[in-house]
């Protein structure tokens, strides 16, 4: 991912995470997100992350950081435990990413998704024309490398929302560190969503 891509994309979080909130980061890495929630937003900040060198970085920071792999459950969480749970290019990377978002909106009230767009025109044109698995700025790895698991494009992410009964509430897409609006599925290196449970929403399986 590019770095200007990453910076948009926290920026975008820091700017529509509520004053005060509640927040849980799911995969916070060195908690660089965290701290800038706390001292911009004034947040009450909790992150897992799975890299132990990482936890202690975040610890380092004065944050509340726990090791360990969300996948395993949110269990000790009890519902509604936070205003805005944080996934922030992370899914792509889940074993299971369906079920631990359903247990994010369990326990939070609106959650926060980025991820990388796979559909993007650089991606698309290597694997045409060239025959080879993408491998651009923002999809920086060998296939034998890569910690991506799954990949899907902006489309994919929208009609999965749909059937899992998500509400977006706010969206935004990122090509070279800019917010774009026009063709995202095909333009977009990123895209950011802010989500909601709908009412009497039924989920599917």
């Amino acid at each position: 991912m590019r770095e200007s891509n990453r910076q948009a994309i926290e920026n975008w979080i820091v700017e529509h995470v509520p004053v005060g909130a509640r927040v849980l980061d799911i995969g916070c890495g060195d908690g660089s997100l965290l701290a800038r929630l706390v001292r911009e937003k004034n947040v009450a900040a909790t992150g897992i992350e799975l890299s132990e060198k990482e936890v202690m970085l975040a610890l380092q920071k004065g944050l509340s950081v726990h090791h360990g792999d969300a996948e395993e459950g949110l269990d000790h969480y009890p519902d509604q435990s936070f205003d805005v749970v944080v996934l922030s290019l992370t899914i792509q990377e889940l074993g299971h990413p369906q079920r631990l978002l359903q247990e994010t909106f369990r326990v939070g009230r609106q959650v926060v998704v980025a991820f990388p767009n796979f559909a993007h025109w650089s991606a698309r044109w290597q694997l045409a024309v060239h025959g080879r698995a993408p491998h651009t700025p923002c999809l920086p790895y060998t296939w034998y490398e890569s910690p991506n698991r799954h990949y899907l494009s902006i489309l994919d992410w929208e009609e999965f929302c749909e059937e899992q009964g998500w509400q977006v509430v706010e969206c935004a897409f990122i090509a070279n560190g800019c917010f774009i609006k026009l063709l995202p599925n095909l333009r977009a290196e990123a895209a950011i969503y802010l989500l909601e449970k709908k009412a009497n929403a039924q989920p599917g399986n």
